[in-house]
C-alpha cells in the first residue's frame, strides 16, 4: 500500500520534471526556434546577395570589356595621329627645299 509520504514523495519528482521541463527545457527550445528563424532569414538574403553580386560582376566584365575596345580605338587614332604628324613633317621639309 501507498502511504501518504511516498504519495508525496513521488508528486514532488513529477512536479520537479514538469518544473524543469516547463522552466528549463521551454526557454531553450523557444531560443533554438528563434535561432532557426533568423539563420533561415540570413541564408535568404545571403542568397540575394550571390545572386547581386554575380549580377555585379558580369556588368564588371562588361564594362571591362567595353573600356578594351576604347583603349583599343584610341591606340589606333593615336597611331594615325603619328602618321599624319610624321606627313606634316616630310611636307613641311619638302617646301623647306
Amino acid at each position: 500500500m501507498l502511504n501518504v509520504g511516498e504519495l508525496a514523495t513521488w508528486a514532488g519528482w513529477i512536479m520537479t520534471i514538469v518544473g524543469l521541463m516547463a522552466f528549463v527545457i521551454r526557454p531553450v527550445m523557444s531560443n533554438f526556434t528563434k535561432i532557426t528563424e533568423n539563420l533561415t532569414k540570413m541564408t535568404h538574403s545571403l542568397d540575394l546577395l550571390n545572386r547581386d553580386l554575380e549580377a555585379s560582376k558580369s556588368d564588371r566584365v562588361a564594362i571591362h570589356d567595353e573600356l578594351k575596345r576604347h583603349d583599343e580605338r584610341l591606340d589606333k587614332h593615336n597611331d594615325r595621329l603619328i602618321e599624319h604628324g610624321e606627313q606634316l613633317k616630310s611636307l613641311w621639309k619638302e617646301r623647306g627645299k
